[in-house]
């Protein structure tokens, strides 16, 4: 890995990143095709209306409050490739959840096409987001880690409820209440931290499409997107996404 960047070597698409020098403790999670679909955040509530009547909750974690604070370069080159289009494009990201243990995953998210692949960490963390985003450390939290040079972009929070589709097929996220906590300066942001204007729901499964049943459903309060919250909220900080 660069350490200029947030890239790993996504060898053959069906491949894990090799990780060897970053030391022990990643976990990598089992491949698969991710989809996107936003919405207007008025029409939240009906689409978790929707899904919670088509499908079952997670039996685990069925409602919960996720935190997530992305790195990138200083010419954002994570958010480039996305708005670009990129084949191939990863993140670095910093997750916790409430209610939840005082420990934060550290996460690498690659993407080849519609396929994701994901590397996690438990890391400690606190101290380092109390307040805001405390910059320094967060850097020498991934030099640690991660052994990558790169900036906290911004930190965004969002209410989560998931689903099971009921074939067991794939697996359903409703991202609402999406708030930008904070949006580093390098950003130049035209908007102040806040609510969005959006929704999210997020389809991940084995399959590269979900059942055209369920794609038919979400098609009435949401449209595919190629963008993640990453994306949209970076381009709804600097005035766009209206």
């Amino acid at each position: 890995m660069s350490a200029a960047t947030p890239r790993v070597s996504v060898a053959p698409a069906s491949e894990p990143a090799d990780l060897a020098g970053l030391g022990g403790g990643w976990i990598a999670s089992t491949p698969r095709h991710e989809l996107k679909y936003a919405g207007p955040a008025a029409r939240a509530g009906q689409g978790e209306t929707l899904l919670a009547h088509l499908c079952p909750p997670d039996a685990e974690h069925p409602v919960n409050v996720v935190h997530s604070i992305y790195f990138d370069t200083s010419r954002l080159a994570a958010y480039e490739d996305k708005a670009n289009g990129q084949y191939v494009k990863e993140k670095v990201r910093l997750r916790w959840y409430e209610p939840g243990p005082e420990t934060g995953w550290l996460e690498i998210k690659a993407r080849v096409g519609s396929r994701g692949f994901k590397w996690r960490k438990a890391v400690p963390f606190g101290g380092v987001v109390s307040a805001g985003p405390d910059e320094a450390a967060l850097g020498a939290l991934l030099r640690e880690h991660l052994g990558a040079v790169l900036r906290p972009s911004v930190w965004l929070a969002y209410r989560r409820r998931r689903f099971v589709v009921p074939d067991g097929s794939a697996r359903m996220a409703l991202d609402r209440d999406v708030k930008l906590r904070w949006a580093s300066p390098s950003l130049a942001p035209r908007r102040p931290p806040g609510l969005l204007p959006f929704f999210v729901v997020e389809v991940k499964g084995a399959r590269p499409d979900p059942p055209a049943w369920l794609s038919t459903a979400i098609g009435r309060f949401a449209r595919r997107t190629a963008f993640s919250k990453y994306g949209l909220c970076v381009d709804y900080a600097r005035g766009g996404f209206s």
